[in-house]
């Protein structure tokens, strides 16, 4: 098994052995915020909270440069890097915001509204933007809300290297984290209450081409971050809880064999909080 770095609901980067259990605090949001997304590149991580971009070395878990503290926020939900410029996904605003390695911002981009020549009457954050991914030279923008109905069909707008649209698709429910897997269209797919009135069925778990490999309960735990390597896929999440009492919740990790997606090992950590992004180092 890994080691993982996880963004926790509690502001913070945690180091876990996945084997031993033990885990180890590297870094402290201070601006009091959920860290949502990160990414390694060359000797730096790069994490997002909900407000502003950390750039953090690697060796010693240094601060090294942030952006702003955006107002309003843009809710940068996860994020990747290619071509030494960093991709993140803005949900508040429907966009791809595009920083270099010094993360000043250089591109930004809109991501359509479902029903595009129809005047916007749902959620501002129409699309719920959660990942963006780099495939064949093409960009690929997991969108939580398909269409116009919240807490309904996900789906996957893909994109030429120059944002032009090229297709979107349809895939799973209330997805999280979409990501390529040995050439497989793999995501998270969660169920939220339902008083929220969902539109799917009640199920959670891991999808992968179209079918649901992997299912937990979902009244128990919503997972957001998704991370593998040769033998084990990682589920990562916590606990379901209301909105205000997140920052509470325990982490809960899903440790999947690659093979078959059959459970290997559930971990609940009380000291780790709600995990909204992991990576394996």
């Amino acid at each position: 098994m890994a080691t993982l770095l996880l963004t926790t609901e509690g502001g913070q980067v945690v180091k876990l052995n996945t084997i031993t259990k033990d885990f180890e605090v590297v870094y402290q949001c201070p601006d009091d915020e959920a860290l949502m997304g990160i990414a390694q590149h060359k000797d730096c991580l790069y994490i997002a909270s909900l407000s502003r971009i950390y750039k953090i070395r690697f060796s010693g878990f240094r601060l090294v440069h942030q952006t702003e503290l955006y107002n309003p926020s843009p809710d940068f939900h996860q994020m990747q890097f290619y071509d030494n410029k960093l991709y993140t996904t803005i949900t508040k605003f429907n966009q791809i915001w595009v920083y270099d390695e010094d993360l000043n911002l250089i591109e930004s981009h809109d991501i359509t509204p479902p029903l595009p020549g129809k005047k916007v009457k749902y959620k501002k954050n129409y699309n719920h933007l959660n990942n963006i991914v780099k495939c064949d030279n093409n960009f690929y923008v997991n969108l939580n809300w398909l269409t116009a109905i919240q807490y309904a069909n996900s789906g996957v707008a893909v994109m030429d290297e120059n944002f032009n649209e090229i297709n979107k698709f349809e895939f799973g429910w209330e997805t999280h984290d979409f990501q390529f897997m040995n050439g497989k269209k793999i995501a998270i797919c969660g169920s939220s209450s339902k008083r929220k009135k969902i539109h799917h069925i009640y199920k959670a778990g891991l999808i992968v081409e179209g079918e649901l490999v992997f299912e937990h309960d979902p009244d128990e735990s919503f997972c957001k971050g998704l991370c593998y390597d040769n033998e084990f896929i990682y589920l990562c999440g916590g606990r379901k809880m209301t909105r205000s009492k997140r920052k509470f919740s325990n982490s809960v990790i899903h440790i999947l064999n690659k093979k078959d997606y059959s459970l290997v090992e559930k971990l609940e950590i009380e000291d780790i909080k709600a995990v909204k992004g992991g990576i394996i180092i």
